[in-house]
């Protein structure tokens, strides 16, 4: 399918420069390189594009893949439509950096051009490095002829992180590989680790009807042993989990998994605190909360950067207005999350934004700002092109208020101390305040006017 560049660049596709016409034909055969991105980010002059916050140049984004350091490099790949703004046969697209802050345009780095992925896609994964190989795994969604879906396993690898080859034995895990009563058309979402000298994948799948987070264990990466629910019934856990997220930090267990409940509630992503027993293979919960306190975050994924500090990214989107960008002409579609640091204060996860921090005053623009003085009472209000936000705080939270041209709604962050940092970037508003965080899409961009009383 051809890409719409009319709705892409909102230029007649007749007055289209050369560079625009080549863009046209190599996505149509599914080459999207590295240059051609780079120019198409070049000819867009979008004010709702942050500057930033990553974004694909062309087509809808969601969860991040694969994340990881290698060779030098940070590696971040998402679930990429490189033919419209709307969500649909997905790809991993892939960027680079040196400092989590700028991103280099790689393109696609997986498509799905195998049966296995037929009609369906190349659904979200995770990365690992194995005797310096890079292996990507992740998740084939197939679709056959009646519209039965089947979601398996796959891995691919490179030895440079730029060019990856499907494993000939794909897929190399499936339904019939887990517990009785998994259902083939969900599970999915592999996320990869080592621990004590073997390979292990937390997998999200829905068994008997209800959402778990499935342990497998490996020797090779490539023939897999089911283990057991690493986390056993709860009531968070809804009717599908996705994209869960084992990690340590200090020797501390965590589980991170996104929640679909249906019935009309919105997903989430939830984050247990526990103990890890890896003889049964069981998480013991000690605490549960929301990784965020916003709507708009979904399907976080963490990794090591070079230092061993766990990195956290998560998707942001509109949770109600996903396809708002898309339908009113726009280039893009999603954005990731500013990359966090995940450190242990008094035990409590804290979050603190990949960043550099700018000086506050009347005068803003787009980017960071550390606010040490947020004391109960004292209100802020950035004013945009198209909208405002009003932060108010009282004696142990803060109430935000988003005044777009899509939505006004009132969201509640708690506080603790009187210190908040915030990033505003077009279209989107991250606050972290220690322990917690809130993280939003709101439509707003050209945010130059600061009210701090």
């Amino acid at each position: 399918m051809t890409p719409n560049l009319t709705a892409f660049t909102g230029v007649d596709s007749q007055n289209l420069p050369d560079v625009m016409v080549s863009v046209q034909f190599i996505l149509a055969i599914g080459d999207a390189n590295q240059y051609i991105y780079q120019q198409i980010r070049t000819l867009q002059h979008d004010p709702f594009r942050p500057d930033q916050h990553f974004t694909a140049p062309v087509g809808w984004i969601n969860d991040p893949n694969g994340l990881i350091y290698y060779k030098g490099w940070y590696h971040l790949f998402c679930q990429h439509n490189p033919y419209s703004g709307h969500w649909d046969t997905m790809h991993w697209y892939h960027a680079r950096s040196k400092d989590l802050k700028h991103w280099e345009d790689l393109g696609e780095a997986l498509e799905p051009d195998q049966d296995y992925e037929a009609k369906g896609g190349v659904f979200s994964g995770s990365a690992i490095v194995k005797d310096d190989r890079l292996y990507l795994v992740y998740t084939a969604h197939h679709v056959a002829d009646d519209g039965t879906i089947d979601e398996t396993q796959c891995l691919a690898y490179s030895d440079d992180g730029l060019n990856f080859q499907k494993h000939p034995g794909n897929p190399v895990l499936t339904a019939a590989d887990g517990p009785s009563g998994l259902a083939a058309a969900d599970f999915r979402d592999p996320k990869v680790f080592e621990h004590d000298g073997s390979y292990y994948l937390v997998v999200a799948g829905a068994v008997d009807g209800r959402g778990q987070v499935l342990l497998f264990k490996s020797t090779d990466l490539v023939n897999w042993e089911y283990v057991s629910a690493i986390l056993k019934d709860q009531p968070y856990m809804g009717r599908m989990t996705e994209c869960p997220d084992y990690f340590e930090i200090d020797g501390q267990a965590f589980l991170a998994f996104s929640t679909i409940y249906g019935d009309d509630h919105y997903s989430t992503v939830n984050i247990v605190k526990g103990e890890m027993d890896w003889e049964k293979g069981e998480l013991t919960p000690l605490k549960h909360e929301l990784y965020d306190a916003g709507p708009d975050f979904y399907a976080s994924q963490s990794f090591l950067d070079k230092n061993g500090n766990r990195i956290m990214i998560p998707w942001l989107r509109s949770v109600d207005q996903a396809d708002y960008l898309a339908d009113t002409g726009h280039a893009w579609n999603g954005m990731m999350g500013l990359p966090r640091q995940l450190s242990l204060e008094n035990g409590e996860l804290v979050q603190t934004p990949v960043t550099d921090w700018k000086q506050f005053g009347e005068r803003v623009v787009n980017g960071s700002y550390h606010l040490d003085d947020f004391k109960p009472g004292k209100k802020l209000t950035l004013i945009g092109a198209n909208g405002r936000i009003e932060i108010n705080r009282l004696a142990d939270n803060y109430q935000v208020k988003v005044i777009s041209p899509i939505y006004q709604r009132k969201y509640q962050l708690s506080a603790i101390g009187d210190q908040l940092d915030l990033n505003f970037d077009n279209s989107c508003l991250e606050l972290f305040a220690k322990k917690q965080t809130l993280s939003l899409f709101t439509f707003i961009y050209g945010i130059e006017q600061a009210i701090w009383k």
